[in-house]
């Protein structure tokens, strides 16, 4: 039987689940006419990667293969740019 998530780790990683959904809000919310300019579909998808990562409700990977290569970004170097 596991045992369910609590304490500080899980606080943490609570908070940072909203974090990101809150920078993802604003990636999406970038009018098309900018998005390029402030990179906002690599920021994007970097915010869904690490939602997906920490295990977020909602935000699971897809099962869909890509014929380009993705380079993800580490949850440090992600908030290192925040």
């Amino acid at each position: 039987m596991r045992v369910p998530n609590s304490g500080k780790a899980e606080r943490e990683r609570q908070a940072l689940i909203r974090r990101l959904e809150k920078k993802l809000a604003y990636f999406q919310s970038i009018p098309a006419s900018r998005r390029e300019g402030e990179c906002a579909d690599a920021g994007e998808d970097t915010c869904r990667a690490l939602l997906a990562d920490l295990g977020a409700p909602g935000h699971e990977r897809s099962q869909q293969t890509s014929d380009g290569a993705v380079t993800l970004m580490t949850i440090d170097e992600f908030l290192a740019d925040v």
